[in-house]
């Protein structure tokens, strides 16, 4: 993770949960009110935690938890998206292992960071959350070289590598700069000023991206508006 997204973060209150060995929660700190405003607060309490979830998301959160515990060490951060009543909220989330004076007592803290704020100015997108390799990164959208759809997510290209995004491409496009990014392709969506090639050909249309010259193909229903957009028309 880099050193300016830790530095960010060390810079936020988080919201914390202590978890009993059954992932009930013992006690939270008054941020997680704020962090979850929207769900109640007896909500918080009742059940355990896999209940706060959805139910394709439960087997992944508990395999993170009993990981945890079980290995008694720090789970680094991760990456949550939430959303209710059609907004966002990106948390980076760390498990920390509690060791108690009997071992059958020793509990989780979970610590949530709410990094909205460093990710979305006026529902636009100034930072990109992505994840490599398990650690987050916050990529500024001109690093970005292209994006492609796959299936539900993204993959993200940047000269620095390749990254994975929870956001479908269409959620993401949504929130970038129209005069940034052009969605080309129904499976791709380009950074314009990261375009060195247009090659049109008797079939097909397509552009060069990137300092490697990856090459995608222009739909012919983007094509017409593209070359407006780029001053070929």
């Amino acid at each position: 993770m880099s050193r300016t997204l830790i530095s960010m973060i060390e810079q936020l209150e988080p919201g914390v949960v202590i978890l009993n060995n059954d992932l009930t929660v013992s006690s939270i700190s008054s941020m997680i009110f704020l962090i979850f405003a929207n769900t109640p607060r007896e909500r918080l309490f009742e059940g355990d935690l896999l209940g706060l979830h959805r139910e394709d998301a439960r087997a992944k959160v508990a395999g993170t938890l009993r990981l945890a515990h079980q290995t008694r060490r720090h789970i680094p951060l991760s990456l949550k998206i939430i959303s209710t009543e059609g907004q966002d909220r990106y948390l980076a989330v760390k498990l920390l292992s509690l060791a108690e004076r009997e071992p059958a007592d020793d509990k989780i803290c979970a610590l949530f960071y709410d990094i909205t704020p460093l990710i979305l100015a006026e529902r636009k997108l100034i930072r990109l959350p992505v994840t490599l390799r398990g650690e987050i990164h916050l990529l500024k959208p001109e690093e970005i070289v292209f994006l492609k759809a796959d299936n539900i997510y993204a993959s993200i290209y940047a000269e620095s590598g390749e990254y994975h995004c929870d956001m479908s491409l269409g959620a993401i496009e949504k929130r970038l700069s129209g005069e940034m990014f052009f969605r080309i392709h129904r499976s791709y969506l380009v950074n314009i000023a990261r375009v060195r090639k247009v090659h049109r050909e008797r079939h097909e249309c397509s552009v060069e991206v990137g300092e490697e010259e990856v090459r995608l193909p222009i739909s012919r229903d983007k094509l017409q508006d593209f070359l407006v957009e780029i001053g070929l028309k």
